[in-house]
């Protein structure tokens, strides 16, 4: 489809959470299925984006960090398009002939942009977005705009856990907040290893540990989840890490979990601390203990070098998957 965009005050100005790209105070993260993920390094909120064929910048985001993918931006350096800024005009977002409404502004940006942005009023258009193909911009005028959105799922997935990251990055800056993740460590180790005795078996022969005590799960449909936690050796503290996946089917309301991975030979913990970006079950192989398996472990039967222990208030969890979950080192 071949348009122009003689009026784009229809999709415009970005919500202060996240400014376009060519702002100085963001910063490149990552290129995930041909979307670029950027962090807004004073207010750690996180954006996608990419160029259409025809040019367009298109960007989707939150209006805060936290909150769901809920707009829209276009951008084009195309001198000749009119922008009104600040007029505010209704929008309609067709996404696979399912359609959702919103209010956009017109604004200028540096560096040769003008354009704008559109936020829905529907909750659901951020998971639209994420599992559907074309997002088309007010259809019905003469002028719509068409977006392929391959690659979103997993790059919304890259966008949470950026600004997971960011968020933890910032929170953990203080001292206290450190101890505190600490302690909270310490206290679900001391109770796995108590009260589980395949746990306490593999403690004693282990080169490490890496405790995450709490980690939520938010969102409804294609959600998020996230958590920090505190990898030791039997005497140190040898880092701050940050897990996260993307989850499905995630009912509403915050839910929480812990899980500790064991390191059972150098290899396995050089491995992991010498990686940027750690996947469990992709980037080493790893075996993973949920309800009901309780009874002693030999652990020179073991044929993994990496074990996982996933647990929550009542104890030790069952149906828990390692696919997708990410491991990225937290940095003070």
């Amino acid at each position: 489809m071949k348009f122009s965009m003689r009026t784009i005050a229809l999709v415009l100005g970005l919500p202060l959470a996240a400014q376009p790209a060519i702002a100085e105070d963001e910063a490149y993260v990552d290129n995930v299925e041909g979307w670029s993920i950027l962090r807004d390094v004073e207010r750690s909120g996180c954006v996608m984006e990419k160029v259409n064929e025809n040019g367009f910048l298109f960007r989707i985001g939150k209006t805060e960090a936290g909150s769901e993918f809920g707009y829209v931006a276009v951008y084009t350096k195309d001198k000749d398009v009119n922008v009104i800024g600040g007029v505010s005009k209704d929008v309609t977002f067709d996404v696979d002939g399912e359609r959702f409404y919103g209010t956009a502004k017109g604004d200028f940006r540096s560096g040769g942009f003008r354009g704008g942005y559109a936020e829905a009023n529907n909750e659901a258009f951020g998971e639209a977005l994420a599992r559907r193909y074309v997002l088309t911009i007010n259809p019905d005028s003469d002028n719509p705009l068409a977006l392929s959105l391959d690659g979103t799922l997993k790059a919304m997935a890259a966008t949470r856990d950026c600004e997971a990251h960011s968020l933890a990055a910032v929170g953990m800056a203080d001292a206290a907040q450190q101890s505190s993740l600490e302690m909270g460590a310490v206290a679900s180790w001391n109770s796995l290893i108590s009260n589980n005795d395949r746990a306490a078996r593999y403690a004693e022969d282990a080169f490490a540990a890496l405790v995450f005590p709490e980690i939520t799960k938010v969102g409804l449909g294609v959600g998020g989840e996230g958590g920090n936690g505190v990898l030791y050796d039997k005497e140190n503290v040898l880092g701050y890490y940050r897990t996260s996946s993307l989850s499905f089917g995630a009912q509403a309301g915050a839910q929480t979990y812990g899980y500790v991975v064991m390191f059972m030979d150098q290899d396995a913990l050089n491995k992991f601390t010498n990686s940027k970006g750690y996947e469990l079950g992709v980037d080493g192989s790893i075996a993973v203990f949920n309800a009901g398996l309780t009874a002693e472990a030999d652990t020179t039967n073991l044929k993994t070098d990496t074990v996982a222990f996933v647990f929550d208030e009542k104890g030790l969890m069952a149906n828990w998957t390692v696919e997708g979950t990410r491991i990225k080192p937290l940095n003070f």
